[in-house]
């Protein structure tokens, strides 16, 4: 477990290298607002091209987040630093999603707490989308249930996250 949480923490840090490289565009090694508008522009019409939702973003707010020593500029460092709590929070959060959904709170989802959770789900997705075909119950467990003993534990519920996210982060559509 240790040896794939190791893994992925390096998949994110170099992701985050790639991430920091194109917004450092004068590849001086930091990242001066100017360069972080201008990524964070780019980054709003890919998803206004694609047809995706965004939230609005105070740019100055953020930028004086991530440029902790206050001197106009993010480096590496401080940028690594920001990666690292986001992901942490991400983490957090899908433990808190996990444990709702766990009901009986004995670490796994059997098929009664996932279609529970499932039909909750879908009346809202169906509320916000009245025109789209409902989700496969089945389907969907038996993918999260990737060992196929009739429960999803914690580790499938985080592999299937990180597989939705790799494909997000290839470009590929995700359901």
């Amino acid at each position: 477990m240790a040896s794939m949480a190791n893994a992925q923490g390096d998949k994110d840090h170099h992701n985050g290298d790639k991430k920091f490289e194109k917004m450092d565009v004068n590849a001086d090694g930091k990242v001066s607002k100017e360069e972080f508008i201008a990524a964070k522009e780019k980054l709003d019409k890919k998803r206004e091209e694609k047809g995706k939702e965004h939230k609005e973003m105070d740019v100055d707010k953020r930028f004086n987040k991530l440029d902790r020593d206050g001197d106009g500029n993010i480096d590496k460092a401080e940028f690594d630093q920001a990666q690292a709590e986001r992901a942490e929070k991400a983490a957090e959060r899908r433990d808190k999603f996990f444990a709702k959904i766990d009901t009986d709170g004995n670490g796994t989802v059997n098929r009664e707490e996932f279609d529970a959770h499932h039909e909750v789900m879908e009346a809202k997705r169906k509320e916000k989308h009245p025109d789209s075909k409902p989700v496969d119950a089945d389907k969907k467990f038996k993918k999260l249930d990737a060992n196929a003993d009739g429960v999803i534990d914690k580790t499938e519920f985080e592999n299937a996250h990180q597989r939705r996210n790799n494909k997000k982060a290839q470009g590929k559509k995700v359901k």
